[in-house]
C-alpha cells in the first residue's frame, strides 16, 4: 500500500533544563533553582540528561531521537529490515494475534521500544514487531532514500507517452487525467521518465504532478480485500481473453465472407459500415468488440493490406492531402482528435463515442485538419 509521505518536524527541547522521551520522563532541575528536596544525583544540562538515559536503560530512544536530517530532527521514522514480511502482533508475544504484515519495502513510525519488541504504526496497522526487524536511527536515514518511490499524476485530459524528451519524438502510448504513474528515473529538461504498463517512455512535467511516496504495511482485512480483488481480476482476465480468442476466429470469418473484392475507396466504406452499430472502446482496435477512431480506421484499412499510424496526430501525414471538395469516398476526414472515413454526401463513418459507437455523422461537424487519400 503506497501513501504520498508527508515530512514532518519534531524539535528536542530542552526548557527550563527538562528532556521528553517516549515512555520516559526524566526532570533535570535547573543548576540556580533551590528547593529542600534535592535530586541525590545533581543533574545540570543535556548532558546529564543523557547520562541518567542510560542509567535507566533507553539509549536506544536518545540515538534515535538525537539523529539529525535535513529538516530538522529525524524523530521516530525507520524502515523495514526483511526479505520477506513480517507480522504486525497485537501484543509483543509470537502468540498473539496478527493484526496485519510489514513487508519488506516498508515505511514505520515508531511509538514505543519494548526490550525485544518495537511498537509502530504503519500505513492503518499499529502494533509489535520484533526489534531486529527495523532499521532505525542513523542506519534508518541512510538508508531511508532507499524506500522512496516517485508518481506522477496527470493533469491533462489526455497526455502522450513519447520515445524521448521532446515532442519531436515518437507517441508510444496516451494516459488519462488523474491517473497514476511511476516515475523511473530522474527528469531531464523537466521531462519525466514513466513506467505505463510495460511501456517506458516520458511525458511533460508541466502536465504531470510527481510525488515523493513510500509503501506501508497492509492490514490483514486489506490483504483479504487485495487477494479477493486479484483473484476477481485474474477471472475477467480469463473470461477476456477467451472473449478474444472468440472474436478473432468471428472475424477471420466475417472478413472471408463479407469483405469485397478490390480497393477502390467505395469498398472501403461498404467494408466499414457493416459495423456500424458496434461499441466505441478507448483504446481498441476490434471492428465487433469495439474501438476508438483512430483504431477503426486503422482496423478497415487493414482489410485492405494497408497499414495506418495507431493515432490520430500520426494519421495527418499519411498519403496525400486532397481538400473537402475533392473528397472521396474512402479518404481520411482528420479533425483536433478526431477521424472518420468519408462516405460522400457530407457524412462520415466513424467511432463517435461510448454513447453512439461505431455510426455515420455530418463530415463538417468540426474544424476538418486535414483529408487524407491512402488509395
Amino acid at each position: 500500500m503506497k501513501v504520498t509521505h508527508v515530512r514532518q518536524k519534531v524539535i528536542l527541547s530542552a526548557l527550563a533544563g527538562a528532556i521528553m522521551i517516549p515512555g520516559n520522563v526524566i526532570t533535570v532541575k535547573a543548576a540556580n533553582e533551590k528547593t529542600e528536596n534535592t535530586s541525590p544525583l545533581p543533574i545540570a544540562g543535556i548532558e546529564s540528561v543523557v547520562t541518567e538515559c542510560l542509567e535507566t536503560n533507553v539509549k536506544d530512544n536518545i540515538d534515535l531521537y538525537l539523529v539529525p536530517t535535513n529538516e530538522g530532527e529525524y524523530l521516530n521514522r525507520a524502515f523495514s529490515n526483511i526479505s520477506d514480511f513480517t507480522y504486525i502482533r497485537s501484543a509483543p508475544d509470537e502468540t498473539s494475534e496478527w493484526a496485519g504484515k510489514l513487508y519488506s519495502n516498508s515505511t514505520v513510525t515508531v511509538l514505543e521500544y519494548d526490550g525485544e519488541w518495537t511498537k509502530i504504526r504503519s500505513g492503518n496497522v499499529e502494533g509489535y514487531v520484533p526489534a531486529d526487524v527495523l532499521y532505525t536511527g542513523e542506519e534508518a536515514e541512510a538508508r531511508a532514500k532507499d524506500y522512496e518511490t516517485e508518481e506522477a499524476t496527470v493533469l491533462a485530459d489526455v497526455l502522450n507517452v513519447r520515445s524521448g524528451q521532446g515532442t519531436e519524438n515518437e507517441i508510444l502510448t496516451q494516459v488519462t487525467w488523474n491517473q497514476q504513474y511511476q516515475v523511473t528515473g530522474d527528469p531531464v529538461n523537466n521531462w519525466y521518465p514513466v513506467k505505463v504498463g510495460e511501456i517506458d517512455g516520458w511525458v511533460c512535467g508541466e502536465y504531470v504532478d510527481v510525488e515523493t511516496t513510500f509503501s506501508y504495511a497492509e492490514s490483514k482485512t486489506e490483504e483479504e480485500q487485495r487477494l479477493a480483488e486479484e483473484a476477481e481480476r485474474a477471472a475477467r482476465e480469463a473470461q477476456l481473453a477467451q472473449q478474444k480468442q472468440n472474436t478473432v476466429e468471428e472475424e477471420v470469418q466475417e472478413t472471408a465472407v463479407v469483405q469485397p473484392q478490390g480497393s477502390s475507396g467505395q469498398a472501403v466504406i461498404d467494408f466499414a459500415c457493416q459495423f456500424i452499430g458496434n461499441p466505441y472502446v478507448w483504446g481498441g482496435t476490434s471492428l465487433t468488440n469495439g474501438a476508438d477512431c483512430s483504431g477503426f480506421v486503422q482496423a478497415v484499412y487493414a482489410n485492405f493490406g494497408i497499414s495506418l499510424p495507431r493515432t490520430t496526430w500520426d494519421m495527418e501525414s499519411v498519403g496525400y492531402p486532397v481538400s473537402y471538395e475533392e473528397a472521396l469516398p474512402g479518404d481520411i476526414v482528420l479533425y483536433y482528435g478526431h477521424v472518420g472515413l468519408y462516405m460522400g454526401d457530407g457524412t462520415i463513418v466513424n467511432a463517435m463515442n461510448e454513447a453512439d459507437g461505431i455510426g455515420i455523422c455530418s463530415a463538417t461537424y468540426a474544424p476538418i485538419v486535414t483529408i487524407r487519400r491512402v488509395l
